[in-house]
């Protein structure tokens, strides 16, 4: 049978569905010749082995996670999509697997055989029962740390895109259409559109450890790799600011201030907290009493146009900009 691909309309549980399903099963009715997403290819399933992408998993055992989501593989090959350290589709579930028996061994599958153990043959037997259980958890991580634990660059840099630590952290700079699909992305954007459709980043044992000692966590891709990746210039303070992890603080201050760097030097582009132009500028609805509807001198069809059109300016009692209407506390 098809994996079950989620609804559009699924609410909260979507994000959960996007990070563990996306692009990690074949389709079957491409093998089929019948899938009728395949051009242009929005299809929730991949196609070719170079679309294929692995289900990110942070282990409870350690706290890392089975791949970087920052330092890509040199080995992987992006046309063929094969990898030569090996990354078969068992290295999830494996890891997660040992994962749990690792850390909870004697809880999780222990515990049921301890009583009956116990009371047979006494608490010598029990502790063999024990170490056998956690020598197979250990022989099942050797097992899958011969997989790749770097990144692959897929088709669409979809391993990253959509990795634990990236997906939906930030905010999409594109509108949504009629249906609620992103205008340039489409319906699988990688990117929040609205505080509600907002996650925050899901960070390893390494970078947890620098948050507790008052260090912004930074990834370590970047600077093994010799240069930053594509998807560094898509980052936004939004991560790294407790403020802005508080709707209110987001609602009241979210592009309502110029940003302060040279023009064309934020690394953080439109995903910067602060606007860089008259488009992107957000009236304050603390300061600004307006509605959440557009302005029809300034927004005419599916286009938002110069906020310049209306000639009440800040006093307008309706929505300027796209951000304006996004993010109003409506």
């Amino acid at each position: 049978p098809r994996p079950r691909t989620p609804e559009l309309n699924a609410g909260h549980q979507l994000p959960r569905s996007y990070l563990k399903e996306f692009r990690v099963d074949q389709c079957p009715l491409f093998v089929q010749h019948k899938c009728t997403q395949h051009k242009p290819f929005t299809c929730f399933h991949w196609h070719f082995k170079n679309q294929r992408r692995r289900r990110p998993v942070r282990a409870a055992r350690d706290g890392t996670f089975n791949y970087s989501p920052d330092v890509y593989c040199t080995s992987y090959d992006e046309t063929t999509g094969i990898c030569p350290e090996g990354d078969g589709p068992l290295q999830s579930v494996l890891y997660v697997f040992v994962s749990v028996l690792e850390k909870d061994t004697e809880k999780r599958m222990v515990g049921p055989i301890r009583t009956a153990v116990a009371k047979r043959k006494g608490e010598r037997q029990r502790k063999r029962v024990q170490c056998r259980w956690s020598w197979r958890a250990r022989a099942f991580l050797e097992f899958i740390s011969t997989a790749c634990r770097f990144l692959h660059r897929t088709a669409g840099d979809t391993e990253r895109r959509y990795h634990l630590r990236y997906y939906k952290t930030g905010i999409c700079v594109y509108d949504t259409d009629a249906r609620g699909n992103c205008v340039k992305n489409g319906p699988h954007c990688a990117f929040a559109h609205g505080l509600h459709d907002l996650r925050s980043p899901v960070y390893d044992a390494k970078e947890q450890q620098a948050c507790l000692s008052g260090d912004a966590p930074t990834a370590s891709g970047p600077e093994e790799n010799g240069g930053p990746n594509s998807l560094d210039k898509e980052r936004n303070a939004l991560n790294e600011d407790p403020h802005w992890q508080d709707t209110k603080y987001v609602l009241t201050n979210y592009k309502t201030e110029p940003c302060k760097r040279p023009p064309r030097l934020c690394r953080q582009g439109y995903a910067c907290p602060q606007y860089h132009n008259s488009r992107d500028k957000r009236r304050s609805p603390k300061r600004h009493k307006y509605r959440s509807t557009p302005c029809p001198n300034v927004k005419q069809g599916d286009e938002w146009g110069d906020p310049a059109n209306c000639d009440n300016g800040d006093n307008c009692s309706y929505c300027h900009t796209r951000t304006e209407q996004q993010f109003h506390p409506e």
